[in-house]
């Protein structure tokens, strides 16, 4: 960010008692901004107490250096190195222009990286550039805190929206690397009670050095002596400053300093129960302050309680199967000839659902759907279902009932939307022609709309009381005819590709 300074704003009153040498030097020696004066090659010429504060070190140490010392490795926030010949004091002396707030890291040997916020302005004397003074404020502290809030609303937002535990876990890492901006992450899994070995389940950043550890064998272990294993034991993070140093480290040592990694801390981590551990390194030496380790914590805690929701939503999952199952066969049981339509209508319908690009959670739900739509069957006499003739108007008004039942039945047991809804409307048509409330087009919801063309392609090709089976080739000749009116044109493409494209619905299992 920059802005321009003409010569009036640059202007001084001479009488002006705010910029007497007198107030001037009480100002640098009071205040807790850093000031330092650049020449022309970027050399501080001059400086004041509070940046040598900042900095951790004296005037003397830092009168001759500049900003852009191999000590000090000055990195962007995205972590890349400014360019020494790009640096913004040199901008500002050669433009005369003012730049403000440029968020630069200084890297200090033996303690933790600092971020400061630069502000240039160019000194001029008769008209001519002699130099820059730029102003510091410490921001480590507020930039740390903004970050790791963003990281932790990044990893509450993945791991909710995670579909299984363990993508829920990558996500992790992933977003450790991406919005932390770490070098490396990876989870460990104990291999049992005694953490005689830690197994590497997910990983992102670095992982050369994983693999460099591991060895050629391409075993997914890293032995436990180290902080991982300390972690397990004491449950609780075990945090390394300095890789290169630390005697805690120093089997890992050599591959770590040549992989440019500084410091690491590691968390422990308990995903559906089991003992874990969760591993970050940074590139920079004391990179895990108490904040920085304190957030890392907190989303652990978020992934923790995120594994946990997924893995309710499977069992809820798996309850509802079973109790769909136990009502596809209850309706079987009323009527054997019909053995395995609903679960060959579900089939069908994901895949018809599948291939219209729907998402994955819907197809679910569709094919739930179609595994319990005639339930309604069983409050309909079986001597009616199973009737080889022809039905009397009565008989034939008492089967249209079923869909109205089944919806009933399937509200009543507080099944996710659209079960009961497919239940109700499979046998509605797209002109208005069909039952229980002759809906037409849009008023049909669009799973219904699914179900009934697979309901239909089954019926048709399988034998019935009071009929033979037709065939796949009549059944698709029905829907193909009637694209449009009947059947939802869209919805019978799709199922004409997914039979084009090798689906077998015999191939379809009933439950047991």
């Amino acid at each position: 960010m920059g802005s321009g300074m003409d010569s009036d704003e640059r202007a001084v009153a001479p009488d002006s008692p705010l910029r007497t040498l007198e107030y001037l030097g009480e100002f640098l020696d009071s205040t807790t901004l850093g000031f330092a004066y650049f020449d022309q090659d970027g050399v501080i010429r001059d400086c004041n107490q509070a940046l040598a504060h900042l900095l951790d070190a004296t005037i003397d140490e830092l009168l001759g250096r500049n900003f852009f010392d191999p000590d000090w490795a000055t990195i962007h926030e995205d972590g890349t190195h400014f360019r020494f010949d790009n640096r913004n004091d040199a901008t500002t002396f050669q433009t005369g222009q003012a730049h403000t707030e440029i968020i630069m890291g200084f890297n200090f040997k033996g303690a933790p990286r600092r971020w400061l916020s630069v502000n240039t302005y160019p000194v001029f004397a008769e008209g001519t550039s002699r130099g820059v003074i730029s102003s510091f404020t410490d921001i480590t502290k507020s930039l740390q805190r903004d970050r790791m809030l963003e990281l932790v609303n990044e990893v509450n937002h993945s791991v909710m929206l995670a579909s299984d535990e363990g993508e829920a876990l990558q996500h992790l890492c992933d977003t450790l690397i991406d919005k932390g901006r770490f070098a490396l992450a990876w989870i460990g899994v104990a291999s049992n009670e005694d953490v005689d070995l830690v197994e590497i389940a997910f990983a992102a950043g670095a992982t050369e050095y994983l693999d460099s550890v591991l060895g050629a064998s391409g075993d997914a272990r890293n032995t436990a002596r180290g902080p991982a294993g300390a972690a397990l034991r004491h449950a609780a993070t075990q945090v390394v400053n300095d890789l290169g140093t630390d005697p805690f480290f120093e089997p890992w040592r050599e591959r770590a300093v040549a992989h440019g990694l500084g410091s690491m801390a590691v968390m422990p981590l308990s995903p559906g129960g089991r003992r874990a551990v969760l591993a970050v390194y940074d590139h920079h030496v004391f990179a895990f302050d108490e904040v920085t380790v304190r957030e890392l914590e907190e989303a652990v805690g978020e992934v923790e309680f995120g594994v946990a929701h997924v893995l309710s939503v499977k069992q809820l999952s798996t309850a509802l199967d079973g109790t769909l199952a136990a009502l596809a066969r209850i309706t079987e049981n009323r009527d054997p000839y019909t053995a395995g339509h609903q679960a060959r209508v579900g089939a069908l319908g994901a895949a018809i659902a599948t291939h219209m690009g729907l998402e994955t959670t819907l197809v679910e739900l569709i094919r739930q759907s179609g595994e319990v739509h005639d339930v309604g069957k069983t409050a309909i006499p079986s001597e009616i279902l199973t009737r080889p003739g022809r039905l009397s108007a009565l008989e034939f008004e008492m089967v249209q009932r079923h869909c109205a039942l089944g919806a009933d039945i399937l509200t009543r047991a507080s099944l996710p939307w659209p079960i009961a809804e497919v239940a109700l409307q499979h046998h509605e048509r797209m002109d208005g022609s069909g039952y229980p409330h002759g809906l037409g087009a849009d008023d049909i919801v669009l799973p219904a709309r699914i179900i009934a063309v697979a309901d239909v392609v089954e019926a048709m090709m399988h034998h019935r009381p009071y009929r033979p089976g037709l065939g796949l080739e009549r059944a698709l000749e029905e829907i193909r005819a009637h694209a449009g009116t009947l059947y939802d044109e869209t919805v019978v493409e799709s199922c004409l590709a997914v039979f084009a494209n090798g689906f077998e619905i015999d191939d379809v299992e009933s439950a047991p």
